[in-house]
């Protein structure tokens, strides 16, 4: 017998599914060792994978995550030996209020409040953003006792509310094709400064960022550098700050893009002061060669794997 449960869930199930929906897939096992082996298996077919034991999820049930709310609402299961991943989602206990859940996606935004002005560091800051907003969002109405998790369906209530119009929306979306380009590698289809103005805009009036400043590579890879480690971020922002970092030198480190790429994994390495230095070294020294050959421009680099 299978010792595993898999579940479709999210956008893939919804009516406003498109190609730039993510396909995700959660699965659940006894132990990391099954969750690893099988996170490879599927990974080829283009699954964007999230990955719990059963004890992890049966915590995130019992303590009120809306992500079990989400796979109430929208997961269709593929297997399920014995019901149990039934079970532990059919036990979700709501918090009373999520008001410090809405207090830490304010603070979240405070990783993207400087941007470093390269086309990468432009893509980098709408894909954190999209992240954060699309949170805020969904807490803000589970505050309410409603439960939503389509980004779309989100900035409508926005608009039902009378606080962004149909213009804003439309700009909004596109958060979703820039995080898409941005995470398969598109880079010729990567957002202008002008696009980035528009989208600051319309979330200031919102209350959710107050400033953002445009700084030089160099500028923000210092500012990453002193304030990493002493301010209090949390792991996934300082693996969103490593991130950054990376993408404000338009660097080619595969190694690294494994890392940042896969935030479930690595961000709770982030909590290790040394780890996060090491990533951020790894980065400045740039061990690269670069050399050109038939096909062009090449980097290759040494980098310690974890």
């Amino acid at each position: 017998m299978k010792n595993f449960s898999i579940a479709i869930f999210g956008s893939s199930l919804r009516a406003d599914f498109d190609k730039y929906s993510d396909r995700d897939l959660l699965i659940v096992a006894e132990d990391f060792e099954t969750l690893k082996r099988l996170k490879k298996i599927y990974s080829k077919d283009d699954w964007s994978i999230s990955y719990y034991t059963y004890s992890k999820l049966n915590y995130l049930s019992k303590n009120g995550s809306l992500f079990i709310k989400h796979l109430q609402k929208e997961s269709k299961t593929i297997i399920d030996p014995n019901d149990r991943f039934k079970d532990i989602i059919s036990h979700f206990n709501p918090k009373t209020d999520y008001k410090k859940d809405i207090k830490d996606c304010e603070k979240y935004f405070d990783i993207i409040k400087t941007v470093p002005k390269t086309t990468l560091g432009f893509a980098w800051f709408c894909d954190c953003l999209f992240v954060g907003l699309r949170n805020y969002l969904v807490f803000k109405n589970a505050e309410n006792g409603i439960f939503e998790f389509s980004f779309i369906k989100l900035l409508n209530r926005l608009k039902e509310q009378g606080l962004i119009n149909q213009s804003a929306i439309n700009v909004l979306r596109e958060l979703r094709v820039v995080k898409r380009n941005y995470r398969e590698e598109i880079l010729d289809e990567l957002p202008s400064l002008d696009f980035i103005k528009k989208v600051i805009s319309i979330v200031k009036d919102l209350g959710i960022l107050d400033s953002v400043k445009f700084v030089e590579s160099e500028t923000f890879q210092s500012l990453i550098e002193k304030s990493i480690i002493k301010r209090k971020f949390n792991p996934y922002q300082r693996l969103r700050l490593v991130e950054g970092y990376y993408c404000s030198q338009d660097l080619n480190i595969p190694e690294l893009k494994k890392i940042i790429s896969n935030p479930q994994f690595y961000s709770c390495k982030m909590k290790d002061n040394d780890f996060t230095l090491n990533l951020i070294s790894e980065i400045k020294k740039r061990h690269t060669t670069l050399y050109k050959n038939n096909s062009g421009l090449i980097a290759k680099t040494k980098v310690s794997k974890e």
